[in-house]
């Protein structure tokens, strides 16, 4: 008997995208998946400001929901361009739907 391997069963791989977005005072950015029958998670690696931020102390947050499904806010950092312009979060994971919103914007 001769030895074959069907590709079509071979076992499924984790599919990853890059994704990036900029944050704006008051305005939600939503990451979100369809609803399908796979499992998604929102892996961040970086949060940086952009070159041209004042400095101004800039808190991002992250809305979603925890294992028992109530909403939770997560702030994932403060930012000045002056002190710290960029944290590397070690690839922090999160289940969609993720909110991610610039909360705040104060002169220090």
């Amino acid at each position: 008997m001769e030895n074959s391997v069907d590709i079509g069963m071979s076992p499924l791989r984790p599919q990853n995208y890059l994704f990036d977005c900029e944050l704006k005072t008051n305005k939600d950015n939503h990451f979100k998946v369809d609803n399908d029958e796979n499992d998604h998670q929102l892996s961040l690696g970086l949060v940086n400001l952009a070159a041209s931020t004042k400095d101004e102390l800039n808190t991002i947050e992250a809305r979603a929901v925890n294992y028992e499904d109530s909403p939770i806010k997560i702030t994932l950092a403060t930012l000045k361009m002056s002190v710290q312009a960029a944290v590397f979060l070690e690839h922090f994971e999160i289940t969609p739907l993720v909110v991610l919103l610039l909360k705040s914007s104060m002169r220090m």
